[in-house]
């Protein structure tokens, strides 16, 4: 077996850096049960490097990331959204009974939450040397492992003097399968210590979140008065998400 010098014990590394979402994930379409309205977030990667050859090394590799949804989004569309009223309960909030007794509500506000995901993968990793102090090399690399993902708690509400609307969708939880292809630049400072950075395009299965509750809760009139009125519409069901984003991440390498 070939002895890599200076790498008998692999290498860790630490990155950190923003994910930027893409496809079906950052998609703001209300009426697609697959847009994720999820914005610009961050990612932490923490990586074991095993050497197998000179140039060739062997990943495990955690991580954790997070995207805020676009709550301007939310509001902008639930502004301008007609709400029906007379629903009952099991109704489905988007998908309502033909009918013309709807309402405009308003300057909606939604509550800042978050997509969250926490992945395992093992993978290679090549480094191409190209100069003769071998102090900068390109990088590829490419993983898969298990992703577990965790929807936001949507809550939005509109309050005026005479009317309110308020939405709650709650969280849900589902594992699957994700994959990451990247490259990048790794910089030598020191026989052990390295800067890097990467470019990586992630990307899971499609996540299925069960028994996701959404519930549409509309007042008119003044609390108190014979004209005031209060009305819920309640549906479960399950859903599911890919979640896409590219990621690019400066770290520091550490060898062992």
């Amino acid at each position: 077996m070939t002895k890599v010098l200076g790498q008998k014990h692999g290498d860790v590394s630490l990155s950190f850096g923003p994910a930027f979402t893409v496809g079906k994930f950052a998609s703001t379409d209300l009426s697609n049960n697959a847009s994720g309205f999820a914005n610009l977030g961050t990612s932490l990667s923490l990586s074991y490097f095993y050497p197998l050859s000179k140039n060739w090394k062997f990943i495990v590799n955690a991580s954790g990331q997070r995207n805020p949804i676009n709550t301007n989004a939310f509001e902008t569309i639930f502004s301008t959204a007609k709400i029906y009223q007379g629903f009952t309960i099991g109704s489905d909030p988007f998908n309502p009974p033909s009918q013309t007794n709807y309402a405009i509500y308003p300057n909606w506000h939604f509550d800042k939450k978050s997509w969250l995901m926490g992945a395992f993968q093992i993978g290679v990793f090549k480094q191409f040397i190209i100069s003769g102090q071998n102090k900068i090399s390109p990088t590829i690399r490419t993983t898969i492992g298990a992703a577990f993902v965790s929807s936001p708690l949507l809550k939005g509400s509109c309050v005026t003097d005479t009317a309110s609307a308020y939405i709650e969708q709650s969280k849900s939880s589902g594992l699957g399968l994700i994959f990451s292809i990247g490259g990048g630049i790794k910089y030598s400072m020191t026989k052990r210590i390295a800067l890097l950075t990467n470019m990586e395009y992630c990307r899971t299965s499609d996540i299925q979140l069960k028994d996701i509750k959404t519930t549409l809760t509309t007042t008119n009139g003044i609390a108190g008065s014979a004209n005031y009125a209060i009305q819920q519409t309640s549906s479960t069901k399950n859903g599911d998400q890919i979640i896409s984003s590219l990621n690019l991440s400066f770290g520091i390498s550490i060898a062992l």
